[in-house]
């Protein structure tokens, strides 16, 4: 079963209008925007499908995309009260993803840019995130024009990316710190299989974080003396792992032992991304003025989840910084519509596709880096 989720947006006509795609992972999105402006983002959710693999199946995610995309690309035009040609330009996510889903929006970004004779605007997926504090409704739209002064860190924490990211100007971009083998959502969804929560468990972790006591069980904190902003979460999750054996091969576990052990577990892993982030900000302290940060956004799945953010301010607050997240919780998951605000910088720049033979050549990334651009 998959199921629509719909941004509803009454939309002026525009010369600058961009057609976004994204089917990087297990949700088949596409949206209409106007610069930062949101007209429309619409999201086929895939979550249902993969609940019996207890993760996302790669073959399953691409049929899915591919029977819905075509839906999924009206809906979003028909949303923002637009036409096929009101569209200025065609914007995709190249990667990161997976390689057979990413294969379906690419493929469909390009037969429209082609037939329509429209530019193409290939676009890195944890850019977008990174950016996606930046997009705006169109309640908003006199700021659109009003860009918040860089640099910036962005902290993108995902399901498959947990990185630090120095924004030096849009397009220009450093990667800090990252994590080295898990991401915290993924994390975060791993630990949740372990006591039978299902999937995906970011959601339930963190509702039933909040009646649990984070400091009940006591987890490492992980690369402290690496010298870098880098992070891991395996040591996290094999310290879960023998916790929760050990307290089972006494007696199955009640209903506060789970909401202590995921509350407890929680704080850990946003502990470590907050631990790094001070450390990242104390340097900064001794950094000629010009190249100190004025800001910190938050983007990615796991940037919807209330204890992060409010860790992160804590974190951030003796510096004077203030935190951007997203406007909307549905900008935290995958979605086209960051695509698009993204790929809206660019098309002033300039910045696309325009040969058929350039457009042909598009093909995926799987492994992108966003400091790769």
């Amino acid at each position: 079963m998959v199921t629509l989720y719909l941004q509803r947006k009454d939309s002026p006509m525009s010369q600058c209008c961009i057609l976004a795609i994204d089917t990087s992972c297990d949700d088949t999105s596409a949206a209409v925007t106007s610069g930062r402006v949101i007209l429309s983002n619409v999201v086929a959710s895939q979550t249902q499908l993969h609940k019996q693999f207890g993760g996302v199946f790669p073959t399953v995610a691409k049929q899915a995309h591919h029977e819905h995309i075509d839906a999924v690309v009206r809906a979003a035009l028909r949303r923002a009260n637009l036409e096929i040609k009101d569209i200025a330009a065609i914007a995709v996510t190249q990667g990161p993803g997976l390689a057979p889903a990413l294969e379906i929006g690419i493929e469909k970004a390009k037969q429209l840019a082609l037939e329509l004779h429209l530019p193409l605007i290939p676009i890195n997926h944890v850019e977008s995130h990174a950016l996606s504090a930046l997009a705006l409704p169109q309640t908003k739209i006199a700021q659109a024009h009003q860009l918040p002064q860089l640099p910036a860190l962005a902290i993108v924490v995902s399901g498959g990316h947990t990185e630090f990211i120095l924004i030096k100007k849009i397009g220009e971009y450093e990667r800090l710190g990252f994590t080295v083998d898990d991401a915290a959502g993924e994390a975060l969804d791993k630990f949740g299989r372990m006591i039978d929560l299902g999937y995906p468990a970011g959601p339930i972790i963190e509702q039933f974080a909040r009646k649990g006591n984070p400091h009940a069980y006591t987890f490492p904190l992980p690369m402290t003396t690496s010298g870098n902003a880098n992070l891991s979460f395996s040591g996290l999750k094999t310290a879960a792992r023998s916790l929760t054996e050990k307290i089972t091969t006494d007696h199955p576990l009640s209903k506060q032992e789970i909401y202590d052990l995921c509350a407890s577990f929680q704080y850990s892993v946003f502990r470590a991304i907050t631990y790094k982030l001070n450390k990242f900000l104390l340097n900064q302290k001794s950094t000629p003025a010009k190249n100190q940060i004025f800001a910190i956004w938050l983007g990615g799945g796991v940037a919807s989840n209330m204890a992060l953010r409010t860790a992160i301010r804590k974190t951030i607050r003796p510096y004077n910084l203030r935190l951007l997240t997203p406007y909307t919780k549905r900008l935290c998951i995958d979605n086209a519509a960051m695509i698009g605000v993204t790929a809206g910088f660019y098309f002033q720049q300039k910045k696309y596709l325009t040969s058929e033979a350039d457009i042909q050549n598009v093909q995926r990334i799987p492994r992108w880096k966003v400091d790769q651009n």
